[in-house]
């Protein structure tokens, strides 16, 4: 007979490891993103670039923001259409 305890336990590193950021994916797209504008922003402030500041990095912007909405939509699209849920059953 298993002791409880170990199962709880089981479950928190289940629950950790599903909690975890990962790096390489949207998540650190975003960080970049964040860094990169800034660094973008900030030369244009420091040398008085117009079009940095009113044209690139809000177009950037857009573009990076428009690219992680559609990946996300079509995370929704197929886990609505059961391609994703499917495929979790499969691996259990």
């Amino acid at each position: 007979m298993k002791d409880p305890k170990e199962n709880t336990s089981e479950l928190t590193e289940q629950q950790k490891s599903e909690l975890k950021v990962e790096w390489l994916g949207v998540d650190g797209a975003l960080v970049l993103l964040y860094i990169v504008l800034a660094c973008i922003y900030g030369y244009g402030l420091l040398n008085s670039v117009d079009f940095i500041i009113g044209i690139m990095a809000p177009g950037i912007a857009i573009l990076i923001t428009v690219g992680v909405f559609l990946k996300y939509c079509t995370e929704v699209v197929s886990f609505a259409t059961g391609k994703k849920g499917s495929d979790k059953k499969k691996e259990k």
